[in-house]
């Protein structure tokens, strides 16, 4: 499982290079993201936060054309997935669109408080609006769904989708 998130990650990184520098554009922001958690995991007997405010950075690559590349790096405070320590989440995305967009990733949770402290790999799918503010500075808010299988993005549920919201700024 591991090794099939690397290799989505590769080649995503891989089809950055064959666009022409010039016509990129790079954005690096900060927001937060509201989470809850599943109830079923709360049930089971885990000590865990029922929800929560997670911090986030972001970078986005954007080449010509309708997709761009994002990567991001949130903060958990204690708690949550019942770590008893802070937990980080890097993750990697494929957009598709501007303004309007939808994008599809893959990342992992990293605590030393957690059994392995890096958990299995997970996949999420987002949706969201970004809009420039003033000329160099975009806001963008999002819903987000994360899931373990592809099977399971067809039965999305409600409880589980989480909002975002991310100010960026183009270099």
């Amino acid at each position: 499982m591991r090794l099939r998130v690397l290799g989505i990650m590769t080649v995503l990184i891989g089809c950055v290079g064959g666009v022409r520098a010039e016509a990129a554009e790079h954005f690096v922001g900060a927001g937060a993201h509201y989470w809850r958690t599943v109830d079923d995991l709360a049930d089971s007997g885990f000590t865990v936060e029922d929800d929560g405010l997670a911090y986030l950075v972001s970078y986005q690559y954007r080449p010509e054309g309708l997709f761009s590349f994002e990567v991001d790096v949130e903060y958990f405070d204690k708690g949550f997935g019942g770590s008893d320590t802070e937990t980080i989440s890097p993750q990697g995305y494929l957009v598709f669109g501007h303004g309007w967009y939808a994008a599809i990733g893959a990342g992992v949770v990293y605590s030393s408080g957690l059994e392995d402290e890096v958990s299995d790999p997970f996949y999420a799918a987002k949706v969201g609006l970004e809009m420039a503010l003033i000329p160099r500075v975009h806001l963008d808010v999002n819903a987000n769904y994360r899931f373990d299988a592809w099977q399971q993005l067809g039965d999305a549920n409600t409880d589980t989708i989480t909002l975002g919201a991310v100010v960026r700024f183009r270099l």
